[in-house]
């Protein structure tokens, strides 16, 4: 099979009318980021998944409309979640798909250059934007191999992962090629509203992992959450990604139940109302996995 591999929704193509965030429409929505690129606002992510499971929730989320497609080097399953991509029969421009570094194979120039070698291999030989997936001592200069990939033209854009907003302004100091993103754990019980501005501040985006709350169960039981669910006739896992729609974050809910699947992407047809985006809001408590 010849594969054609473009870098889809660049600055300057028309691709019909702009989605803002908080749009209600069949469409899915898409913010630009600091380089002009665009990305899709609700993704696929394939955390903890093996290569089959990661290879049926990719297949099953292309069916249903998902175009960001979320993977890792650190999760092995890049290969089985490119091949859901080219057995989708949709052209890649239509994606847009995201790997990560894996700081264990940071050690040396050479080890970052391989591991990102075998990245583009099981991608496809371009990638849309790849992240440092967090920080480790070698990564400034994993930043500045990164630039090089860029200007290559082998991936579109590079970003972070679990940066707190000192670690990004570190990286900013030496970067060339800004970061357009940093994904970090985000959800009611970790809202971030002060970082999420310092990062805003600096031009970078915000990209939600765990989004509905790194198996904490007691988050999708909220009773706050619940009852707004209730008002919309949505679930309590569709009111949180519509709230971080709202907020303008990206969201990167992973799921391998097709029911779960289809569930977080039917988010486009309504809109929480300031009131009940306060409401959400005064739930944090700082509860993070991931200390940044």
């Amino acid at each position: 099979m010849k594969l054609r591999h473009f870098f889809p929704l660049l600055a300057g193509i028309s691709l019909g009318a702009s989605v803002s965030a908080t749009s209600i429409d069949n469409h899915m929505p898409y913010l630009t980021l600091s380089d002009g690129s665009r990305i899709p606002q609700l993704g696929c992510g394939v955390w903890e998944l093996n290569g089959q499971e990661a290879y049926k929730s990719v297949t099953e989320s292309i069916k249903l409309g998902y175009r960001l497609i979320d993977t890792a080097q650190y999760y092995r399953n890049e290969l089985e979640t490119y091949q859901a991509v080219l057995d989708s029969g949709i052209p890649r421009e239509e994606f847009y798909i995201t790997t990560k570094l894996n700081p264990s194979n940071g050690s040396s120039e050479k080890n970052i250059r391989d591991s990102l070698d075998r990245s583009l291999k099981n991608l496809g030989g371009k990638i849309d934007l790849v992240l440092i997936h967090w920080p480790f001592s070698n990564d400034e200069m994993a930043w500045r191999i990164m630039e090089e990939y860029v200007q290559a033209g082998k991936f579109r854009s590079i970003g972070l992962s679990n940066y707190s907003p000192d670690a990004l302004r570190r990286i900013l100091k030496i970067a060339k090629v800004k970061p357009v993103l940093n994904q970090v754990e985000l959800h009611p019980y970790n809202s971030k509203y002060p970082t999420v501005a310092e990062y805003e501040k600096e031009g970078v985006k915000v990209e939600a992992w765990s989004p509905l709350g790194a198996g904490r169960q007691g988050l999708l039981r909220d009773p706050v959450i619940a009852d707004i669910a209730k008002a919309h006739g949505k679930s309590s896992a569709q009111v949180i990604l519509r709230w971080d729609l709202q907020r303008g974050i990206i969201t990167i809910p992973r799921s391998k139940n097709p029911a779960h699947i289809k569930e977080n992407i039917s988010i486009m047809d309504f809109q929480l109302s300031d009131e009940e985006m306060k409401q959400i809001d005064a739930l944090n408590r700082d509860d993070a996995l991931w200390d940044i």
